[in-house]
Order: C-alpha cells, then sequence, then structure tokens
C-alpha cells in the first residue's frame, strides 16, 4: 500500500481548494495524477476545527498534488511561494518515535536535507490516533520536508510496523467532545500562513 499524505486545512479554505463545482481538486488530481479528497463532517472528529486533506498516489503524484495544495492555502493568505509559511501534516502516533529517530537524528536529517523547520505537536488529535506536525518553510522546502517525512512512514508500511489500518479515518473509541491540547505558537514571527490549529513542540528529545 502507498501511505497517503494527510495535512490539516483551515476550515474557511476548503472551498477554495475544492473550487467551483470542485473544478479546482479536480483539476489538481488530473494534472498532478493523484487522489485528492477530504474528509466530510463525521469522518474526523467533531472538536477539530480544520480539515483534513488526504492526497493518494504515487509519490511524485503526492508530492506534486501537496505543492498545489500548500500554493492555494498560500494564495488566499498573501504569501509567496518564497516566503516561510506553515503546513501542518499528520502521522499515526505510533510512528512518531520512528520519524523523529534515535535523539532526533531521522527529524534532524529531514529537515537539513529540506532546509524547512519541523516541530512534533506534543499530543496527539483528540479523537484521532495521529499527531500532527508543523513544518515551516518555503513551498519547496515544505513540500521536500512532507515528503521525507512521509518515506519514513512508507519504508514502516513496507516493513509491516505499519498498516492501512494506522491511517483510519476517527478512533471511534476515543471521546469527540474533549478539548483540543493546547498548541505552542508557531515557530517563526510575522505574518506567515500559519493553520488555526498549529502543533508545536520540539523536533525531537535531545
Amino acid at each position: 500500500m502507498e501511505v497517503p499524505y494527510r495535512c490539516l486545512v483551515p476550515a474557511d479554505s476548503v472551498s477554495f481548494i475544492i473550487g467551483k463545482g470542485g473544478a479546482t481538486i479536480r483539476q489538481m488530481s488530473e494534472m498532478c495524477g493523484a487522489t485528492l479528497s477530504i474528509l466530510k463532517d463525521g469522518e474526523a472528529p467533531a472538536t477539530l476545527a480544520d480539515k483534513i486533506v488526504i492526497i493518494a498516489g504515487s509519490t511524485q503524484a503526492k508530492d506534486a498534488a501537496c505543492r498545489e495544495v500548500v500554493r492555494k492555502l498560500r494564495q488566499m493568505q498573501g504569501v509567496t511561494d518564497m516566503e516561510p509559511g506553515v503546513f501542518v501534516i499528520i502521522i499515526p502516533q505510533i510512528s512518531v518515535p520512528v520519524v523523529i529517530g534515535t535523539k532526533g537524528a531521522q527529524i534532524k536529517a529531514i529537515m537539513e536535507k529540506s532546509g524547512a523547520e519541523i516541530n512534533v505537536g506534543r499530543e496527539a488529535i483528540i479523537g484521532m490516533p495521529d499527531q500532527p506536525i508543523s513544518i515551516n518553510g518555503t513551498v519547496d522546502q515544505v513540500v521536500m520536508a512532507v515528503s521525507g517525512v512521509n518515506s519514513v512512514l512508507q519504508d514502516m508500511m513496507d516493513r509491516g510496523k505499519l498498516r492501512d489500518t494506522d491511517f483510519r479515518k476517527v478512533d471511534p473509541s476515543a471521546p469527540t467532545m474533549a478539548p483540543m491540547a493546547p498548541m505552542a505558537p508557531a515557530p517563526s514571527g510575522g505574518d506567515h500562513a500559519v493553520p488555526r490549529s498549529q502543533p508545536g513542540g520540539p523536533g525531537g528529545p535531545g
């Protein structure tokens, strides 16, 4: 199974990504060769203010589609491709220690290769078996970092350490009306593209 990219976008930007009659998201899917979908109400925890976008396909197609989603968000927020901005992805909570690596080695390597700053949320999203990761950088840096994080997940999937059920939509056993965990401020200053549910926390131990 190819691991899907999953990201959080502000609810008020969803219509901008979908477009009139679904034209924009359909065009992005066809152009990139990836499948883009946005979880509907009831498919994500009621307490989650943001919407979850799922990108499926080959790695090349997912990277291309991720780039288009990031650009759309930046267009809406008035941030250029070369300015630093924050993009938030979610990964299975059980994969977090591997993504961070021993003494933070894995996530440090992804940061050095991509040039982006990566911060792992302190706690899982309420009602989901997933943890948010915020990535701060230019469009190219963000996409490279997203690809880097997800390549770790793909390796875990290939080795049987993750299953397709680890990417399920909602954990039905978790309370959905609990308050969201407090999030730290974004790691950068200025008026950058920062989604409202901004995860914070250290990039890794050590």
